[in-house]
């Protein structure tokens, strides 16, 4: 299964599944993948699985920007390995194996 592991922030060490077809990151209490801090917009970003299986990420026009292995990104495939940085949040995206 596919899933990210937030590597800096709070809760280091956490682990997000992504199972749905959208997931959703922010500070909402309703985010899949919820980030609790003010430098994270509440509807920050989404990842969303294409029909092949590839996962996407979105930035939601949130104010401090989305980031793909430091470069700020609106919309990009990811790849095992990738280094997401939401906020204060570092998060490695990791793909599952077969």
């Amino acid at each position: 299964m596919d899933h990210l592991v937030i590597i800096s922030g709070l809760d280091a060490g956490r682990t997000f599944d992504i199972t749905k077809e959208v997931t959703t990151a922010g500070r909402h209490e309703a985010s899949d993948v919820l980030l609790d801090d003010v430098s994270v917009s509440r509807h920050h970003a989404i990842f969303t699985r294409t029909a092949s299986g590839r996962i996407t990420l979105r930035d939601l026009n949130s104010l401090n920007g989305t980031y793909l292995n430091g470069g700020r990104v609106e919309e990009t495939t990811l790849h095992s390995g990738d280094e997401v940085q939401i906020g204060k949040f570092k998060l490695v995206f990791w793909e599952a194996t077969l």
